[in-house]
C-alpha cells in the first residue's frame, strides 16, 4: 500500500512539473514572439514563429533534463526537503548556465544573429525569467501546503478541544473533608458553587435539576486547590467559588460587585481581587 502511494505521489509530481515546464515554455515563446528581444527581422513569418518556438523548445527540453530527469535517475542526490519550497539553488544555476549557453549558440547559429555584450545580457534576463517563474509557484505551491496542514491542524485542535470539554464535564471529582471521613462525588457539570461556611463548605450542586447542598468539613483554599486544574471554576470571592457554567451575568450595586446565578436566587459577592479574571472569564463564556 505505501509502495502504491508513493508510485501514486512520484506519478503526480512528474505530471505536475511537466505542466510547470510546459507553461513556462509556452510564456518564453509569447514573450520571444512578441517583445523580440533577439534580431527577427531577417526571417519571413513562418521562419520567425518556427524559429521563436525553439526557444520555448530548449526551455522545455533544459528543465526537463535538470527538473525531471536528473531527479528521477539520481534520487539519491537529492533531499524531499530541499524542494519543499522550490528545487535546490545549484540545479537553479546549472539550469540558467545551460539555458544562457544554449541560447547563444541558437541565436548565432540557427538565427544567424552577431553575438554582442549587449544580446548576451538580454539572453540571460530571458533565461532568468523562468527560474524566477519557477521559484513564485514552488513557493506558492509550498505556502498551499503549509495552509493545507495548518487547516488540518486545526480542525484538528477543535476536535480534541470539544473532546476535551466533554470529557471535562462529564468528569467526576471527590471531595472529601479534612479527616477523609466523609466525601461527595460529583460530576464537575453538576457543581454549582462552592461556599466557605466556618470550618466547614457548603457545595451546591445539580441534582434532577434542583440545587441541593452538601456541608462537608473542610477549608475553601483546600478545595480551590483541589479544582485549579479544572477548566471552568473560578475563584470570586474569599468565600466563594462558582462554576462559570451557571453565571448568568455579573451586577453592579451600591456594595459592590456580584454574580447573579441562573439556578438560584441568591447572588454571590465578587471581591475587587478577582473582579478583573471574573470579567475575562465572563467574556470569554459569552
Amino acid at each position: 500500500m505505501n509502495n502504491q502511494n508513493w508510485n501514486w505521489n512520484k506519478k503526480k509530481s512528474f505530471k505536475n512539473e511537466m505542466s510547470r515546464l510546459f507553461f513556462i515554455s509556452v510564456g518564453v515563446f509569447l514573450f520571444i514572439l512578441f517583445f523580440q528581444p533577439f534580431p527577427l527581422d531577417t526571417l519571413n513569418y513562418n521562419n520567425r514563429l518556427l524559429y521563436v518556438t525553439g526557444f520555448g523548445g530548449i526551455t522545455f527540453l533544459l528543465g526537463f533534463i535538470v527538473f525531471v530527469f536528473l531527479q528521477l535517475f539520481f534520487p539519491k542526490w537529492f533531499k524531499i526537503s530541499e524542494w519543499e519550497s522550490g528545487p535546490p539553488l545549484f540545479l537553479n544555476i546549472l539550469l540558467l548556465t545551460l539555458s544562457v549557453t544554449a541560447y547563444v549558440f541558437y541565436v548565432r547559429y540557427v538565427g544567424n544573429s552577431p553575438i554582442s555584450l549587449y544580446i548576451i545580457f538580454k539572453i540571460f534576463l530571458v533565461c532568468l525569467l523562468p527560474i524566477i517563474i519557477l521559484i513564485i509557484l514552488y513557493k506558492n505551491k509550498s505556502l498551499e501546503l503549509v495552509i493545507t496542514v495548518l487547516r488540518d491542524q486545526n480542525k484538528l485542535y477543535l476536535l480534541k478541544i470539544k473532546d476535551f470539554e466533554k470529557n471535562g464535564v462529564e468528569e467526576k471529582v471527590d471531595i472529601f473533608s479534612e479527616n477523609k471521613t466523609d466525601k461527595i462525588t460529583l460530576k464537575l457539570k453538576n457543581i454549582v458553587s462552592i461556599r466557605s461556611a466556618d470550618n466547614y463548605i457548603e457545595v451546591y450542586y445539580m441534582n434532577k435539576n434542583q440545587v441541593e447542598k452538601k456541608l462537608i468539613r473542610n477549608t475553601l483554599k483546600n478545595i480551590n486547590t483541589q479544582l485549579s486544574y479544572k477548566r471552568g471554576f473560578l475563584r470570586c470571592h474569599r468565600t466563594s467559588i462558582v462554576n462559570i457554567m451557571y453565571v448568568e451575568n455579573l451586577i453592579r450595586n451600591y456594595s459592590g460587585y456580584s454574580l447573579k446565578m441562573s439556578c438560584f436566587d441568591d447572588e454571590i459577592p465578587v471581591s475587587r481581587q478577582y473582579l478583573i479574571p471574573v470579567k475575562e472569564a465572563i467574556s470569554v463564556y459569552e
